[in-house]
């Protein structure tokens, strides 16, 4: 290994590499550190140190003169002009007050008025404001009522002083007691001293530590004294904009500084590029937020200096590796060149390409060996592989094609949507590869809806040609009148029949009444069906029998549901149940009827869809384990209908009565039994009422007939005698003569035996008799 090229090309580089760096990190270490560390550590320090003692040095004077003056009020007793003389000159005298003031407490010695003289310097002049007026109101201000509710000197909050000095600025207030009579301590006044915000922006901005740096003075409550920005003072910091420092960002930085920590925060300069910093602690003798924000590029220039010293130095050290290696790699990698040429003639497909002469023992020699020997084997590969891939696509071909086959074999292809008066159906099949062992269909005939959804065991192409078997058998049972339970008997007979792979499959079948929303099913070991009614999701309670295509003459039993108006029925394969997510966990039938509850808004193809979606959500990226079909029906009554007739007594009231029935009902589709029944008893209650309710020629009854979804009604009024024929009428016994009948006795037994309720009541002079007659089930053709 010491003679191989990769030894002598590592040792050469590293050795060169390291002489040339060493020298010229060694040169730049020698010319920029002491620079750097001098300007680095004691730039900031000193200047933030100066501004700060002035600043501590300036407050500690206000602070001091007020409390003297409070000390000589609590001590000795002055006139209101005396204390105005003395406030006088504490301003004329004390060039670092901008006010003062000696604000007495109403009710004291001075009056009960109040008393409260304001002493300011503007302009180089003494002013004087009387802070009892309506414009200052003395007694309300902060600056007053928090040093007696503290009992202790403070620093106000910055604010603007109305009916004062007329400026933003901060005072220090104390706290004045005298001892009564009896020796006890009662306030007596608050002696302050102001400090105006224009004043504290100009000592802060002493601080610089370059062109764009700035000093910044917050109130304890987060109040800006003082800052570059004139418009920004007395704004809270929580409406201060710095591009990338987030309200978040101050609160931390503030918080801090009120415990007496020093924070850092850095963020992108506003006005200009690069990184802007903004350092915060807290002034010793107020307890104010004291901080300065700067360029990093002004404070870290001489480290600026350095890194372009520092590239410089690297460039021309890189410059010397590059040649070095350039030097070295020409020389030993020239044998190489060659077989670069070649091996690019290989990827463009030319195999054929000679390669260089192999000689020697060393990397090169046996890398053009192994060429060699892998170019004899990629042609081998290649054309194994253009075999395959024919054969695959053949394949692939063919899939498409039985998958295609297979999804014509459904309704609509695989994805089906029926709307027929009082339903709608939709139902979609997924399978887990290009063919797969689920099913669905339907088929109607006149009141009868034919349901179907299968699961094949396995996937792939054995279950799907176990499926095309099983919907072939199906679907010719469907135009059948064989109940679900003996019809699954049929078809398990059927698919077991040469079964020799014992393939089987569970299957959902049922006949749905769309008249009356009667459910006749039989389940073959498939999944139950769940229901959502009013709000709420329930799996239906099911007896089942064994999977179909294993063991021959298997019963299966009948089961029965009662759909009701707005139901939705959701019948579906395990394959949305059993999928798994990459935890492992299981999607359930409980997850299932969650997720039908939530999409009880959406219509039967929307809801679908989402189911179909949450599966998919839930699985994540663990791919499908298993075809899933799902099939939602949504049950509706079909709408009333009704038909009203006003007519006018006479030798024709029957036939009149008559020709108004006979359209109405049979645009209605009934069975002739049913409509010649219901005309029976409307003419005998209208002959009844001609003959007996004493009315005359040209009076006038109604008839009113509705069409429900499990009924006919008719109701009858006249305005004739009060009479209830239900309970009043003799009735004749069945089996005498006509002639020995008593009236209407006749009349009576038939409107009772061809319907099935009756009721009469008779409100504002009308007679009402309304009758009901349930419809039947399917006879001669129509409803």
């Amino acid at each position: 290994m010491s003679n191989s090229i990769s030894t002598r090309l590592i040792t050469v580089l590293t050795a060169a590499a390291a002489l040339i760096i060493s020298a010229g990190m060694l040169l730049d270490y020698r010319v920029s550190r002491e620079e750097i560390l001098q300007r680095l550590t004691e730039q900031a320090v000193a200047e933030t140190r100066v501004v700060i003692s002035d600043m501590e040095s300036w407050l500690n004077s206000v602070e001091a003169t007020t409390r003297l003056l409070a000390s000589i009020l609590e001590q000795r007793q002055y006139s209101e002009a005396g204390l105005q003389q003395m406030l006088r000159d504490v301003v004329s005298n004390n060039n670092q007050i901008f006010g003062a003031a000696i604000a007495v407490i109403p009710g004291s010695a001075e009056g009960n008025e109040g008393f409260a003289p304001y002493f300011y310097v503007r302009d180089g002049q003494i002013h004087f404001a009387d802070l009892t007026s309506d414009q200052a109101s003395y007694t309300e201000q902060a600056w007053f009522t928090e040093p007696l509710s503290r009992r202790e000197a403070v620093w106000s909050e910055p604010y603007f002083d109305k009916g004062g000095g007329e400026v933003n600025m901060t005072t220090f207030s104390v706290p004045v007691y005298r001892k009564d009579e009896t020796g006890a301590s009662y306030p007596y006044a608050v002696v302050t001293a102001d400090v105006t915000l224009a004043a504290i922006n100009t000592a802060m901005q002493q601080l610089h530590l370059g062109a764009s740096s700035y000093g910044l003075l917050f109130s304890r409550k987060g109040i800006l004294m003082s800052s570059r920005s004139g418009q920004n003072v007395m704004k809270h910091y929580s409406e201060l904009h710095f591009k990338g420092l987030d309200l978040d960002g101050w609160r931390l930085m503030f918080q801090r500084a009120l415990r007496g920590e020093t924070s850092t925060r850095d963020f992108p300069c506003a006005d200009n590029s690069g990184r802007c910093t903004i350092r915060l602690g807290r002034l010793g003798i107020t307890g104010w937020p004291v901080g300065v924000g700067y360029h990093q590029n002004e404070v870290l220039s001489p480290l600026h200096h350095f890194e372009l010293k520092t590239a410089a130095i690297s460039a021309i050290t890189l410059l010397l590796v590059v040649l070095a290696v350039y030097a070295l790699i020409s020389r030993l990698t020239r044998p190489l060149s060659e077989l670069t040429r070649a091996t690019e003639d290989m990827a463009r497909g030319n195999l054929d390409t000679p390669l260089p002469r192999a000689s020697g023992e060393d990397e090169v020699a046996r890398l053009v060996r192994s060429f060699s020997s892998m170019n004899r084997d990629l042609k081998s590969y290649i054309a194994d592989l253009e075999s395959v891939t024919a054969s695959r696509s053949r394949l692939e071909g063919e899939l498409a094609a039985a998958r295609d086959i297979q999804m014509s074999m459904l309704p609509e292809g695989g994805e089906a949507l029926l709307n027929v008066e009082n339903i709608t159906l939709w139902a979609k099949v997924a399978p887990a590869r290009t063919v797969g062992g689920d099913l669905y269909t339907y088929y109607r005939d006149g009141d009868q809806l034919f349901l179907a959804v299968g699961d094949v065991s396995d996937k792939g192409v054995p279950a799907a040609l176990f499926m095309a078997r099983a919907i072939s058998l199906i679907q010719q049972l469907a135009g059948t009148a064989t109940p679900p339970h003996q019809a699954m008997t049929e078809l398990n007979n059927a698919l077991e029949r040469d079964n020799h792979s014992c393939m089987f499959v569970t299957l959902f079948l049922g006949v749905l009444d769309l008249r009356t929303g009667r459910l006749r099913f039989a389940s073959a070991g498939h999944t139950a069906p769940a229901l959502l009614r009013e709000g709420g999701v329930s799996v239906q309670n099911q007896a089942t029998g064994p999977a179909l295509g294993l063991v021959p003459d298997q019963l299966y039993p009948d089961n029965s549901l009662q759909l009701q108006n707005g139901d939705r029925l959701a019948i579906y394969t395990d394959g949305i149940d059993e999928a798994f997510n990459e935890r492992a966990e299981m999607f359930g039938s409980e997850r299932f009827n969650r997720a039908l509850l939530a999409s009880a808004h959406l219509s039967t193809a929307q809801a679908g869809q989402s189911l179909f979606t949450a599966v998919t959500d839930f699985a994540g990226k663990q791919p499908q384990s298993d075809d899933i079909t799902l099939m939602l029906l949504d049950y509706a009554w079909p709408a009333a209908a009704s038909a009203t007739g006003r007519f006018t007594l006479g030798d024709t009231l029957t036939g009149h009565v008559h020709g108004w029935m006979e359209p109405v009902l049979a645009d209605w589709e009934l069975a002739e039994t049913f409509k010649t029944e219901l005309t029976l008893v409307a003419e005998e209650i209208v002959s009844n009422i001609q003959k007996y309710a004493g009315l005359a020629d040209d009076a006038h009854i109604e008839l009113l007939m509705e069409r429900h979804h499990d009924k006919l009604v008719l109701e009858v009024r006249d305005p004739g005698l009060a009479f209830n024929p239900l309970r009043e009428a003799r009735r004749s016994t069945l089996g005498e003569d006509i002639e020995s009948a008593e009236i209407g006795g006749l009349g009576v037994h038939l409107i009772t035996q061809f319907t099935d309720r009756q009721h009469y009541h008779h409100e504002d002079g009308i007679n009402v008799l309304r009758v009901e007659k349930d419809r039947p089930p399917k006879l001669d053709g129509h409803s």
